[in-house]
Protein backbone atom coordinates (compact mmCIF):
# COMPACT_ATOMS: atom_id res chain seq x y z
CA UNK A 1 0.00 0.00 0.00
CA UNK A 2 1.37 3.68 -0.46
CA UNK A 3 2.34 5.67 2.12
CA UNK A 4 1.79 9.21 3.63
CA UNK A 5 4.10 11.08 2.22
CA UNK A 6 6.74 12.53 4.95
CA UNK A 7 7.41 16.24 4.15
CA UNK A 8 10.98 17.47 4.40
CA UNK A 9 11.50 21.27 6.34
CA UNK A 10 14.48 23.51 4.86
CA UNK A 11 13.40 26.93 6.84
CA UNK A 12 11.72 27.88 9.35
CA UNK A 13 9.82 31.71 10.27
CA UNK A 14 8.78 32.68 13.86
CA UNK A 15 8.46 30.43 17.03
CA UNK A 16 4.35 29.55 18.05
CA UNK A 17 3.81 30.43 22.00
CA UNK A 18 1.05 29.06 22.63
CA UNK A 19 0.95 25.65 24.03
CA UNK A 20 3.94 23.09 25.60
CA UNK A 21 5.07 21.53 22.10
CA UNK A 22 8.28 22.22 20.34
CA UNK A 23 6.60 24.39 16.97
CA UNK A 24 7.55 26.73 14.26
CA UNK A 25 5.81 28.64 11.29
CA UNK A 26 7.16 28.29 7.72
CA UNK A 27 6.19 28.88 4.12
CA UNK A 28 6.27 26.36 1.82
CA UNK A 29 7.23 26.02 -1.68
CA UNK A 30 4.31 27.86 -2.69
CA UNK A 31 4.49 30.75 -0.14
CA UNK A 32 1.55 29.23 1.81
CA UNK A 33 1.93 29.06 5.91
CA UNK A 34 2.52 25.83 7.73
CA UNK A 35 2.97 25.08 11.55
CA UNK A 36 5.51 22.84 11.84
CA UNK A 37 4.92 20.33 15.09
CA UNK A 38 6.79 17.72 17.27
CA UNK A 39 5.28 15.40 19.60
CA UNK A 40 6.12 14.89 22.86
CA UNK A 41 8.66 12.27 23.28
CA UNK A 42 7.28 8.69 23.80
CA UNK A 43 3.97 9.61 22.62
CA UNK A 44 2.34 8.76 19.59
CA UNK A 45 1.29 12.57 19.25
CA UNK A 46 2.53 12.87 16.04
CA UNK A 47 0.68 9.59 13.79
CA UNK A 48 -2.43 11.12 15.81
CA UNK A 49 -2.96 14.00 14.38
CA UNK A 50 -2.47 12.59 11.26
CA UNK A 51 -5.06 9.41 11.84
CA UNK A 52 -7.04 11.66 13.12
CA UNK A 53 -7.62 14.14 10.08
CA UNK A 54 -7.86 11.37 7.75
CA UNK A 55 -10.62 9.44 10.18
CA UNK A 56 -12.48 13.06 10.22
CA UNK A 57 -12.13 12.75 6.31
CA UNK A 58 -14.49 10.00 6.30
CA UNK A 59 -17.09 11.37 8.47
CA UNK A 60 -17.42 15.18 6.02
CA UNK A 61 -15.90 16.52 9.15
CA UNK A 62 -14.08 20.19 8.46
CA UNK A 63 -10.51 19.20 10.35
CA UNK A 64 -7.33 21.02 10.17
CA UNK A 65 -5.08 19.28 7.49
CA UNK A 66 -2.05 17.32 8.82
CA UNK A 67 1.11 15.80 7.20
CA UNK A 68 4.10 13.76 7.87
CA UNK A 69 7.05 15.96 8.29
CA UNK A 70 10.53 16.02 8.87
CA UNK A 71 13.08 18.97 10.30
CA UNK A 72 16.56 18.26 10.65
CA UNK A 73 16.26 14.79 12.62
CA UNK A 74 13.03 16.04 13.98
CA UNK A 75 9.94 13.98 13.09
CA UNK A 76 6.32 15.89 13.29
CA UNK A 77 3.50 16.94 11.08
CA UNK A 78 2.70 19.94 9.50
CA UNK A 79 -0.88 21.68 9.45
CA UNK A 80 -1.95 24.61 6.99
CA UNK A 81 -2.79 28.02 8.75
CA UNK A 82 -7.23 27.12 8.49
CA UNK A 83 -7.45 31.10 9.17
CA UNK A 84 -5.48 34.03 7.91
CA UNK A 85 -7.76 36.08 10.55
CA UNK A 86 -8.02 35.76 14.51
CA UNK A 87 -8.90 32.61 15.90
CA UNK A 88 -10.45 33.23 18.73
CA UNK A 89 -10.53 30.47 21.48
CA UNK A 90 -13.63 29.41 22.98
CA UNK A 91 -11.80 30.54 26.47
CA UNK A 92 -12.14 33.79 25.51
CA UNK A 93 -15.79 33.48 24.17
CA UNK A 94 -16.93 32.08 27.43
CA UNK A 95 -15.32 34.30 29.34
CA UNK A 96 -17.13 37.53 27.60
CA UNK A 97 -20.30 36.33 28.49
CA UNK A 98 -19.60 34.97 31.81
CA UNK A 99 -17.22 37.67 34.15
CA UNK A 100 -17.04 35.01 36.33
CA UNK A 101 -14.91 32.04 33.97
CA UNK A 102 -11.77 30.88 34.75
CA UNK A 103 -10.06 31.43 30.72
CA UNK A 104 -6.57 30.91 32.28
CA UNK A 105 -7.80 27.52 33.81
CA UNK A 106 -6.90 24.64 30.65
CA UNK A 107 -6.87 21.48 33.11
CA UNK A 108 -10.15 20.54 35.84
CA UNK A 109 -11.71 23.45 34.33
CA UNK A 110 -14.73 22.80 36.73
CA UNK A 111 -16.72 26.05 34.99
CA UNK A 112 -16.04 24.41 31.87
CA UNK A 113 -19.72 22.78 31.96
CA UNK A 114 -21.22 20.81 29.12
CA UNK A 115 -24.52 22.75 29.30
CA UNK A 116 -22.89 25.91 29.44
CA UNK A 117 -21.17 25.28 26.51
CA UNK A 118 -23.96 23.93 24.29
CA UNK A 119 -26.03 26.93 25.48
CA UNK A 120 -23.31 28.57 24.11
CA UNK A 121 -22.79 27.08 20.87
CA UNK A 122 -26.53 26.81 20.26
CA UNK A 123 -27.69 30.62 21.23
CA UNK A 124 -25.18 33.13 21.45
CA UNK A 125 -23.07 31.38 18.56
CA UNK A 126 -25.91 30.14 15.82
CA UNK A 127 -25.56 32.26 13.40
CA UNK A 128 -21.82 31.94 12.48
CA UNK A 129 -20.94 31.13 9.04
CA UNK A 130 -19.74 27.08 8.78
CA UNK A 131 -16.09 26.12 7.86
CA UNK A 132 -16.89 24.63 4.10
CA UNK A 133 -14.25 22.20 4.13
CA UNK A 134 -15.22 18.18 3.67
CA UNK A 135 -18.72 19.32 4.49
CA UNK A 136 -21.40 18.06 1.83
CA UNK A 137 -23.99 20.99 0.72
CA UNK A 138 -27.21 21.14 3.04
CA UNK A 139 -25.43 18.23 5.27
CA UNK A 140 -24.72 20.50 8.25
CA UNK A 141 -26.87 23.74 8.85
CA UNK A 142 -26.15 25.09 12.64
CA UNK A 143 -22.83 25.70 14.46
CA UNK A 144 -24.46 23.66 17.63
CA UNK A 145 -24.86 20.74 14.94
CA UNK A 146 -20.98 20.70 13.28
CA UNK A 147 -20.12 21.22 17.10
CA UNK A 148 -22.08 18.10 18.22
CA UNK A 149 -19.91 16.63 15.40
CA UNK A 150 -16.71 17.30 16.66
CA UNK A 151 -18.05 15.99 20.23
CA UNK A 152 -19.15 12.16 18.78
CA UNK A 153 -15.70 12.32 16.50
CA UNK A 154 -13.79 12.51 20.13
CA UNK A 155 -15.78 9.83 21.21
CA UNK A 156 -14.70 7.91 18.92
CA UNK A 157 -11.15 8.49 18.33
CA UNK A 158 -11.20 8.58 22.10
CA UNK A 159 -9.89 12.63 22.30
CA UNK A 160 -10.03 13.50 25.63
CA UNK A 161 -8.48 17.12 25.18
CA UNK A 162 -11.51 18.91 23.86
CA UNK A 163 -10.87 21.68 26.16
CA UNK A 164 -11.46 25.75 25.93
CA UNK A 165 -8.46 26.27 23.99
CA UNK A 166 -8.93 23.24 21.22
CA UNK A 167 -12.28 24.48 19.58
CA UNK A 168 -12.86 28.18 18.71
CA UNK A 169 -14.65 30.95 15.88
CA UNK A 170 -12.81 32.45 13.46
CA UNK A 171 -12.83 36.36 13.05
CA UNK A 172 -12.76 37.79 9.83
CA UNK A 173 -13.32 41.49 8.39
CA UNK A 174 -16.44 40.35 6.60
CA UNK A 175 -17.79 37.30 8.72
CA UNK A 176 -17.08 35.30 11.57
CA UNK A 177 -16.75 31.46 10.96
CA UNK A 178 -16.86 28.54 12.98
CA UNK A 179 -13.65 27.25 13.21
CA UNK A 180 -12.88 23.33 12.11
CA UNK A 181 -11.70 21.05 14.42
CA UNK A 182 -8.04 20.54 15.53
CA UNK A 183 -5.23 19.41 17.27
CA UNK A 184 -6.18 15.48 18.02
CA UNK A 185 -2.70 14.66 19.47
CA UNK A 186 -3.92 13.28 22.82
CA UNK A 187 -6.83 10.81 21.02
CA UNK A 188 -6.18 7.05 19.59
CA UNK A 189 -4.58 5.96 22.41
CA UNK A 190 -1.64 8.49 21.85
CA UNK A 191 0.03 8.07 25.21
CA UNK A 192 -0.45 4.40 25.64
CA UNK A 193 3.20 2.81 25.60
CA UNK A 194 3.94 -0.20 22.73
CA UNK A 195 4.88 -2.00 25.95
CA UNK A 196 0.92 -1.26 27.24
CA UNK A 197 -0.21 -1.72 23.84
CA UNK A 198 0.72 -5.22 23.80
CA UNK A 199 0.00 -6.72 27.42
CA UNK A 200 -3.95 -4.74 26.78
CA UNK A 201 -4.02 -6.68 23.54
CA UNK A 202 -2.89 -9.81 24.60
CA UNK A 203 -3.79 -10.12 28.34
CA UNK A 204 -6.25 -12.42 30.09
CA UNK A 205 -7.46 -10.06 32.40
CA UNK A 206 -10.80 -8.63 32.03
CA UNK A 207 -9.95 -5.25 33.35
CA UNK A 208 -7.07 -4.71 31.53
CA UNK A 209 -8.28 -5.58 27.67
CA UNK A 210 -9.06 -2.45 25.15
CA UNK A 211 -12.79 -3.00 26.21
CA UNK A 212 -12.13 -2.14 29.53
CA UNK A 213 -9.87 0.79 28.78
CA UNK A 214 -12.00 2.82 26.41
CA UNK A 215 -14.93 2.73 29.41
CA UNK A 216 -12.37 4.95 31.21
CA UNK A 217 -11.89 7.74 29.00
CA UNK A 218 -12.66 10.86 30.90
CA UNK A 219 -14.13 14.12 28.85
CA UNK A 220 -12.85 17.55 30.03
CA UNK A 221 -16.32 18.64 30.47
CA UNK A 222 -17.88 19.23 33.74
CA UNK A 223 -21.75 19.18 34.81
CA UNK A 224 -23.29 21.57 36.91
CA UNK A 225 -22.47 20.22 40.22
CA UNK A 226 -18.80 19.65 39.47
CA UNK A 227 -18.52 16.34 38.57
CA UNK A 228 -16.36 16.10 35.78
CA UNK A 229 -18.03 13.89 32.34
CA UNK A 230 -16.76 10.53 31.20
CA UNK A 231 -16.88 10.94 27.40
CA UNK A 232 -19.76 8.52 27.43
CA UNK A 233 -21.72 10.71 29.23
CA UNK A 234 -20.80 13.42 27.06
CA UNK A 235 -22.43 11.62 24.17
CA UNK A 236 -25.79 10.77 26.18
CA UNK A 237 -26.16 14.12 27.21
CA UNK A 238 -25.98 15.14 23.16
CA UNK A 239 -28.75 12.55 22.94
CA UNK A 240 -30.88 14.09 26.01
CA UNK A 241 -30.72 17.51 24.39
CA UNK A 242 -30.20 17.06 20.66
CA UNK A 243 -30.88 13.57 19.62
CA UNK A 244 -31.61 14.25 15.91
CA UNK A 245 -28.31 15.39 14.86
CA UNK A 246 -26.19 13.47 17.96
CA UNK A 247 -27.94 10.18 15.92
CA UNK A 248 -26.82 11.90 12.69
CA UNK A 249 -23.14 11.68 13.60
CA UNK A 250 -23.43 8.38 15.45
CA UNK A 251 -25.14 6.77 12.30
CA UNK A 252 -22.35 7.99 9.97
CA UNK A 253 -19.50 6.44 11.87
CA UNK A 254 -21.71 3.44 12.58
CA UNK A 255 -22.01 3.30 8.51
CA UNK A 256 -17.98 2.96 8.20
CA UNK A 257 -16.10 -0.31 7.74
CA UNK A 258 -13.17 -1.95 10.36
CA UNK A 259 -11.41 -1.97 6.28
CA UNK A 260 -11.53 1.43 6.37
CA UNK A 261 -9.76 2.42 9.75
CA UNK A 262 -7.29 -0.39 8.70
CA UNK A 263 -6.48 1.20 5.44
CA UNK A 264 -5.87 4.56 7.15
CA UNK A 265 -3.31 2.91 9.57
CA UNK A 266 -1.64 0.76 6.87
CA UNK A 267 -0.89 4.08 5.33
CA UNK A 268 1.32 5.19 7.99
CA UNK A 269 4.99 4.35 7.66
CA UNK A 270 7.12 2.60 10.84
CA UNK A 271 8.91 5.50 10.91
CA UNK A 272 5.87 6.92 12.69
CA UNK A 273 3.61 4.17 14.13
CA UNK A 274 5.24 0.58 14.63
CA UNK A 275 2.64 -2.54 13.53
CA UNK A 276 1.55 -3.31 17.46
CA UNK A 277 0.02 0.25 17.93
CA UNK A 278 -1.68 0.15 14.44
CA UNK A 279 -3.48 -2.89 15.74
CA UNK A 280 -4.17 -1.27 18.94
CA UNK A 281 -5.44 1.99 17.43
CA UNK A 282 -7.87 -0.29 14.81
CA UNK A 283 -9.18 -1.91 18.39
CA UNK A 284 -9.74 1.32 19.78
CA UNK A 285 -11.80 2.22 17.70
CA UNK A 286 -13.76 -0.71 16.64
CA UNK A 287 -14.49 -0.68 20.70
CA UNK A 288 -15.72 2.59 20.32
CA UNK A 289 -17.87 2.00 17.43
CA UNK A 290 -19.09 -0.91 18.96
CA UNK A 291 -20.30 1.63 22.09
CA UNK A 292 -21.74 3.89 19.47
CA UNK A 293 -24.05 1.03 17.79
CA UNK A 294 -25.72 0.17 21.19
CA UNK A 295 -26.40 3.92 22.20
CA UNK A 296 -28.04 4.30 18.53
CA UNK A 297 -30.19 0.73 19.21
CA UNK A 298 -31.46 2.05 22.60
CA UNK A 299 -31.68 5.76 21.45
CA UNK A 300 -31.78 6.19 17.81
CA UNK A 301 -34.63 4.14 16.46
CA UNK A 302 -37.29 5.49 18.41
Amino acid sequence: MEQYKIYKIHSRDEMEQLGTKEKFWFYDHDGIKKLFKVGRPNTGENWSEKVAFELAKLLNIPCAKYEFAQWQDKLGTISTSFTHENLIHANEILASYDEQYDKNRTYHATDYQLEKVLHLVDNILETLTLPTDNIKENEVIKPIELFIGYLVFDFWIANLDRHHENWGIILGKKSIKFAPTYDHAAGLGSKVSKEEAEKRLTTKDKNYTIEKFVTKAKSPFFDKNGRQLKSIDVVTTLIEHYQEATCYWIDKICSLKKEQFKAILDAVSQEFMEEIQKVFVLELLNENKKRLVMLKEEHCNE
